[in-house]
């Protein structure tokens, strides 16, 4: 597949990555918003959350001061604390098959942009980057990685996904 040069040079490549990233960072959010709201509720979900936060933090805490009697109590809600993280992960395995929806999109994509340079970051303006001698990576992977972080961040903030910590 031949794309046109323009589409392929730094400026309109760098939008079009960026595009695409949070193109599939909103798809990823919307999906997840709709199976969690679906499965379980936001209401309950965020409750969940701050359970198993509070949990994390005494089990934590009672491990740091070896207090037997808190410990014996955290053994307790253990069972508890287990079934809410199962009834959390049904929607975490839904959202796994999305990974799928990446193929065709870098079947399309790698071809097209290959290891020409679509962005300039500092210390990173080579076609290619090796991390570690292990391997390489072009360009528009290190700048789709940065954008798809950032814009995905942004995308959990306008539909109200972004996990209670």
């Amino acid at each position: 597949m031949s794309a046109p040069e323009w589409l392929t040079v730094a400026p309109v490549a760098t939008v079009v990555i960026m595009a695409i990233a949070f193109s599939m960072s909103l798809v990823i959010q919307t999906t997840n918003r709709v199976v969690i709201g679906r499965l379980i509720g936001w209401d309950k979900y965020r409750t969940m959350q701050k359970e198993m936060s509070e949990f994390r933090k005494e089990s934590m805490a009672a491990a740091r001061s070896n207090d037997k009697k808190q410990l014996e109590k955290i053994k307790k809600k253990q069972t508890q604390i287990n079934a809410m993280q199962t009834q959390m992960m049904k929607p975490q395995i839904i959202q796994m098959a999305l990974i799928f929806c990446y193929l065709p999109i870098w079947r399309i994509v790698f071809p097209i942009f290959g290891s020409n340079p679509v962005c300039v970051i500092p210390g990173i303006g080579s076609p290619s980057f090796t991390i570690f001698g292990m391997f390489e990576m072009p360009n528009f992977m290190i700048w789709y990685m940065i954008a798809s972080l950032f814009l995905g961040l942004i995308a959990s903030r306008i539909l109200g996904t972004m996990p209670d910590t």
